[in-house]
């Protein structure tokens, strides 16, 4: 019916005409088709891929001019038409595009007046083969941040394209005779190998796979160094800071940051790239005792690669200068000594020092050298008190003012020692001395060597004597001998360097030469040749006998007991020493030991001084027991 119409709609017009232009159309028509079916040879048509496919080709009413048969994968169209009004008359040209996708080879299109026989015109459309990719550009590394370009053997707006990367398909548009693939949508690692298939595509539809091969990202961009470390304080007021890449660097993104309970707010900086490095600058000086970070990020190389994750650098800056160090504790201080203050930046040569630190209660000379103070005094009297004091204005090398004050409280040591006598190895046994009462406890430890727990104990209570000295009751002297033993301790041995048990040479009424060990073994000479024969049992019993104490705690281990020797209030206080420990008091109970015991320290002590004492067993052999302890040992220091 379309037909129909539109040939009526045709003849109408015609009709309409003068009658002098409907005898020269009848005329041309007629000599047309006689002309058609007399020259019935096929017109070559040579197919474009980046080109519109056209020939110059003389058509008769284009508008009822069909295709005789749609199979040839082809769609005909006219241009340059002449029309009459709006009626197309004759058209002087003839464009070919492909409906399919086109096959290098040769094809027919025939075109007739209403797709009959009458005026048919058959082209002869030769096909070239497909535009071929050339893939030598991705021989070399290519980058993931950009376009991937890839060369046509000639343009093509037939085809269309896609790039496949290990089962990731992006578009590759064509422009002029390239592919452009926006590889930089796939997120590809730098630096790694990938599968690359090229598709043609005609209609959406996949008709081949042209290439297929590996290429390789480029290496990333990484950072080899910077100005400052991450993390690090800075004491100077810094006005650039340089990053250093592994590769020339033409751009990226850098931000500096200050950082406040989580907020941030940007430092104004500019940033120049020369070669491998990136030189960050700011105007203004940064805030002290802040936290910063510089973030470099869209980072560009020379050959188009960049960086695997923005670059973060933290770091803060310094308050002025503080003191991060000084080499004496808060006790214990010798009579003289040059105390050294350590501070975190070198300080300024044009301040007076002494104007900014000052100390009490010890007559000081105070020098400075570079970022130290240094503070000396001489032949002071034990346990006094020493303050510093560092007032707010101290100013570092950099001009960074510091508006703390600092303090630091001190003291000399409030006990003393003294070397009392030798071991037979010559190694000093040595006396430590707290308070200046005239009531003497005397405590005494490691009498056995191999009972290391009571040596550390009596170091650890000597401590304890000196942080707390005036707890120390007014009335009282406290001795403290940590080893008796040096040797055996050293040896890790029972006894002496003489294979004399200590605790077996003093004279009591019992002793004797030949004695057993707590297993029960004989040990002959073991009490030595004589009484006191050792030096360390002598000097021990000397060294008793000159303080007269008011008690002596002896230690060993590792039985878990208390015992007094039943001098005055020694059983007493052998019971408090065992409540406050959990230790058993065993005071008077002679199966205490499954061994013969003789010539002990104690047991002279009761006879021949008539001094009370506590014997402590320790429940180990080589732990303190500090902290169990700590209170028994400050009861027997105040009885």
């Amino acid at each position: 019916m379309h037909l129909k119409q539109t040939v009526k709609n045709i003849f109408d017009k015609i009709l309409s005409l003068h009658r002098w232009i409907i005898i020269l159309f009848g005329l041309f028509l007629l000599s047309f088709i006689v002309g058609s079916i007399i020259f019935m040879q096929a017109e070559p048509v040579q197919f474009s891929y980046g080109q519109p496919t056209c020939v110059s080709h003389l058509t008769l009413l284009p508008d009822v001019n069909r295709q005789v048969s749609s199979d040839s994968g082809f769609d005909v169209s006219y241009e340059n038409v002449a029309k009459i009004g709006s009626l197309p008359i004759i058209s002087l040209k003839t464009c070919f595009s492909a409906q399919k996708a086109p096959m290098a080879g040769n094809t027919k299109v025939s075109v007739a007046l209403f797709g009959g026989w009458l005026a048919k015109k058959t082209f002869d459309i030769s096909i070239p083969q497909s535009p071929s990719v050339k893939v030598d550009t991705l021989d070399v590394p290519v980058p993931t941040s950009k376009p991937l370009s890839i060369n046509l053997s000639e343009s093509d707006s037939v085809f269309s394209y896609q790039l496949d990367i290990d089962g990731k398909v992006v578009s590759c548009p064509v422009k002029g005779n390239k592919l452009t693939c926006n590889i930089a949508s796939l997120n590809l690692l730098q630096g790694q190998k990938y599968d690359v298939k090229i598709y043609r595509m005609f209609n959406q539809q996949k008709v081949e796979t042209i290439a297929s091969r590996s290429i390789t990202t480029l290496k990333a961009v990484s950072v080899v160094s910077a100005s400052i470390a991450n993390n690090q304080t800075i004491y100077d007021k810094p006005k650039t800071f340089i990053v250093t890449f592994d590769k020339d660097v033409s751009s990226a993104s850098v931000i500096i940051e200050k950082i406040v309970n989580d907020q941030r707010t940007t430092i104004p900086s500019t940033t120049e790239f020369k070669d491998k490095q990136a030189i960050i600058s700011i105007a203004d000086d940064l805030g002290r005792n802040a936290d910063y970070e510089i973030t470099i990020d869209k980072v560009v190389a020379n050959d188009n690669s960049s960086l695997v994750d923005p670059y973060k650098l933290d770091f803060s800056t310094s308050d002025g200068p503080t003191v991060t160090d000084v080499n004496v504790g808060n006790y214990g201080l010798p009579v003289s000594q040059t105390i050294v203050l350590t501070f975190d930046s070198p300080l300024s040569d044009s301040q007076d020092i002494n104007q900014f630190v000052t100390v009490s209660g010890v007559p000081v000379a105070i020098a400075k050298s570079g970022s130290q103070v240094l503070i000396a005094y001489t032949d002071v009297t034990i346990c006094t008190d020493i303050n510093i004091h560092i007032k707010a204005g101290l100013t570092s090398s950099y001009g960074v003012i510091q508006y703390d004050t600092w303090d630091f409280a001190t003291r000399t040591a409030c006990g003393t020692s003294s070397t009392i006598a030798y071991s037979v190895e010559g190694r000093p046994i040595v006396a430590h001395y707290f308070g200046s009462g005239s009531k003497v406890v005397l405590y005494v430890g490691n009498i056995h060597g191999n009972e290391e727990s009571t040596k550390y104990l009596m170091d650890e209570w000597a401590d304890e004597l000196e942080l707390n000295a005036r707890n120390i009751p007014a009335d009282k002297t406290i001795v403290v001998i940590s080893s008796i033993n040096p040797d055996g301790l050293a040896a890790d041995r029972r006894n002496n360097s003489n294979n004399v048990d200590l605790n077996r040479n003093f004279p009591t009424n019992d002793w004797q030469t030949d004695i057993v060990d707590p297993n029960n073994q004989p040990v002959p000479g073991g009490g030595g040749p004589n009484a006191l024969s050792e030096p360390e049992s002598q000097a021990l019993a000397d060294f008793t006998l000159q303080l007269n104490p008011r008690l002596i705690m002896s230690f060993h281990g590792n039985a878990g007991y208390a015992i007094g020797n039943q001098v005055g209030d020694s059983a007493a206080l052998a019971d408090e020493y065992s409540n406050l420990t959990g230790y058993q008091n065993m005071t008077g109970n002679s199966g205490a030991f499954s061994y013969s015991i003789t010539g002990t320290y104690d047991s002279w002590l009761q006879e021949v001084c008539d001094l009370p004492s506590v014997i402590v067993e320790l429940s180990s052999n080589s732990n303190s027991q500090f902290s169990t302890n700590k209170s028994a040992l400050w009861a027997m220091a105040r009885s």
